[in-house]
């Protein structure tokens, strides 16, 4: 560094940010300037009495030269304002020795004033200064001869270089120790470390204005200032050049610090995402438990049933509701949408369902009940929801089939007799109230085999978008050689796996098979 600090005094005090212990840094500091200023004048009363040679007039001009230099400053960050008046006390002290250079240094910190009126900021600058030269005094007349050669003053004038830099930023490095509370080693460190070689670039100038005196007299000190401005000029732009890399620094901290967030962010969504994902496990789990495992056991009847959804849970629904009389109920029903909110409202059909039909009314009895209370319940809903529905009752002792459909597909009974189909008769469920449902009655022979599903299974599509259609189902579940439900069932299923030849699901699948048996049950 050129120049010295001359605001070291308070460049820690923005660190102090709790107001109870504020005044015990401000009476250190005070303290310090006070020993400062002590040291200050025990070396200018020792280097008065030590010989030297002065000329008046050029001592005045340099005294004069080191306050225009310490006028010229350049605003550093986190180092204050540097200015360049260690060049002409270094020059005065080849010129003329150490006690005229404390006066050149002195006057050099008096001219602070210029830039701030507190007393004890340029007290310290003041002392600061005086003290480095001393000492930087001291090692250059411990090198340079009795009556040197201006060649010999060279590596002396560096020696007392590098002195006058150890001394002034460790003086700075402790008066802003004191005023922050922060290590002085570090202070140093961060801030004054780096100035040596500009400290030693300050010598060169030092030397150059000293020669120019020596050879020409005052006039030769006007030639040494555009040196001087040259180098505050080099500073200025070493200045612009820190503050970006301070920029730079600050942006790549401040996008760590995003990154961190984002991460943060992340973490927390994937835990987010893992207690809805053992929410919905458990929410599937609950809707499996609510579809029957096994079909019940009926007198001359073969039952087979399976149920796939598109994701982990579906809108698709069937059961079987065992009556008093041994009749058996056989439920089909498909919710308009996918995923949760259409199991949601299958599992709300599903209790409709088995309240109205607990009796053993009809069909179409039982129909109507759930279409009033699917309508009330979904009323003022902010998307439209509505169940298809199949409800039939089969009786074991005269092999008699009634079913009621809302909506739903058809109901397909093939055997000996051919393929017979019975479309829907009435409407959607929960669309509005007031409904009724016609009913289909039909008596089965031995070998016929009904067959109620939902339209994830012609609906099925191929790679060329095609549909699988009630055709290909019908074909798939007569080409059983047994003819038994459970190997239609699979022959259907087989059948629909390789008509999609690997193209997904597009939605939830349910077929429940029903084969009459040869079995007098009467």
């Amino acid at each position: 560094m050129v120049g010295r600090d001359q605001r070291a005094v308070t460049q820690g005090q923005t660190h102090a940010s709790r107001p109870v212990t504020a005044a015990r840094p401000r009476a250190a500091v005070t303290l310090y300037v006070g020993f400062t200023l002590l040291a200050a004048a025990l070396c200018a009363l020792v280097a008065s009495g030590m010989s030297h040679e002065l000329e008046l007039g050029g001592h005045i001009a340099f005294v004069a030269l080191s306050t225009v230099t310490d006028l010229r400053e350049v605003r550093l960050p986190v180092i204050g304002h540097v200015t360049l008046s260690f060049v002409p006390v270094l020059a005065a002290l080849i010129a003329f020795g150490l006690w005229p250079a404390i006066v050149v240094a002195a006057a050099s910190g008096l001219a602070t004033v210029t830039v701030t009126r507190d007393p004890q900021k340029v007290a310290f600058n003041v002392g600061d200064y005086v003290v480095s030269t001393f000492v930087a005094g001291l090692v250059y007349l411990a090198f340079v001869p009795a009556h040197p050669a201006f060649v010999q003053t060279v590596l002396p004038a560096f020696a007392a270089t590098a002195a006058d830099f150890v001394v002034n930023t460790v003086m700075l490095a402790g008066v802003v120790a004191l005023a922050s509370g922060g290590k002085p080693w570090r202070i140093w460190r961060e801030n004054y470390e780096w100035g040596l070689p500009s400290y030693m670039t300050g010598a060169t100038l030092s030397l150059l204005l000293a020669w120019l005196y020596l050879s020409l007299g005052v006039p030769g000190l006007v030639l040494g200032v555009p040196p001087l401005f040259l180098i505050w000029y080099s500073y200025d732009v070493y200045a612009g050049r820190l503050r970006d890399r301070q920029t730079y620094s600050s942006e790549v901290a401040s996008f760590r610090e995003e990154l961190a967030a984002a991460v943060r962010s992340q973490d927390e969504l994937r835990d987010a995402q893992r207690r809805v994902a053992t929410e919905i496990e458990r929410a599937r789990g609950i809707q499996a438990d609510l579809l029957p495992r096994k079909a019940p056991d009926v007198p001359g009847l073969e039952l087979a049933h399976r149920i796939e959804f598109m994701t982990e849970m579906g809108g698709d629904y069937f059961d079987f509701v065992e009556l008093p009389d041994g009749r058996l109920g056989l439920v089909c029903g498909d919710v308009m949408g996918k995923g949760l909110a259409a199991a949601l409202i299958m599992t709300m059909a599903r209790s409709l369902i088995l309240a109205a039909a607990r009796d053993g009314r009809r069909p179409g009895r039982v129909l109507s009940e759930v279409n009033e209370g699917l309508t009330r319940d979904l009323a003022g809903q902010s998307a439209p929801s509505f169940l298809t529905l199949a409800y039939a009752i089969y009786s074991p002792a005269d092999r008699e089939l009634v079913v009621a459909n809302g909506g739903h597909n058809p109901l397909l009974v093939f055997g000996p007799g051919g393929l017979r189909e019975y479309p829907s008769r009435g409407s959607l469920l929960g669309v509005r109230d007031g409904l009724e449902f016609p009913e289909d009655r039909l008596v089965l022979a031995p070998g016929d085999t009904f067959a109620l599903f939902t339209d994830g299974v012609t609906e099925a599509r191929d790679r060329d978008r095609a549909l699988f259609g009630t055709a290909r189902l019908v074909a798939a579940l007569e080409a059983t050689p047994d003819g038994s439900a459970a190997a239609a069932l699979e022959s259907a299923w087989r059948a629909v796996a390789d008509f999609r030849d690997g193209t997904p699901a597009t939605d939830d699948a349910t077929l429940l098979l029903g084969r009459v048996c040869d079995i007098d049950v009467r």
